[in-house]
């Protein structure tokens, strides 16, 4: 259910998108005002554009949204403050917290309505550190914090 949410919120923010593109390039000049003018076979084109941007819409989320593993050593009441701390610097509040899983939002508005209100990062305790789940970019910063953070240095 969530990644039919998600691209059904993609499929309309890339709509949003080319729309106020195209709106932009009217505004300027540079096409014509007709679906006729800016498109080469004119209204028939916009199924197709819709079918292009639903291919987007479907791939998107599958490749951004992932879960990925951090190697933290101690228990979870050893390093939770740590992992509080480095979300803080990462622009995160904690939103949830129950039986060692931790859940993370954006702490800024014009952030989390950039993506979509889909900031959300969770954080579960495993064995060798953390699982964390949600959007991939943001994954990778906070794992390399996250392990920069709990760094065994005697190992150096």
């Amino acid at each position: 259910m969530k990644y039919i949410v998600r691209v059904l919120k993609y499929y309309i923010y890339l709509a949003v998108l080319l729309v106020i593109f195209i709106g932009i390039l009217m505004a300027l000049g540079v096409v014509g005002t007709s679906i006729d003018e800016i498109f080469e076979n004119g209204v028939d084109s916009l199924k197709y554009i819709a079918l292009i941007l639903l291919a987007f819409a479907l791939i998107y989320p599958k490749l951004s949204f992932v879960k990925r593993e951090a190697y933290v050593k101690g228990s979870y009441d050893e390093v939770r403050q740590g992992v509080l701390d480095v979300m803080q610097s990462k622009g995160y509040v904690l939103e949830n917290e129950a039986a060692e899983i931790m859940v993370f939002r954006k702490s800024g508005w014009v952030s989390r309505l950039t993506r979509m209100f889909e900031d959300r990062i969770s954080l579960t305790k495993i064995m060798t550190g953390f699982e964390l789940e949600g959007y991939n970019k943001d994954l990778v910063r906070i794992i390399s914090a996250l392990e920069a953070r709990f760094r065994d240095d005697s190992q150096s």
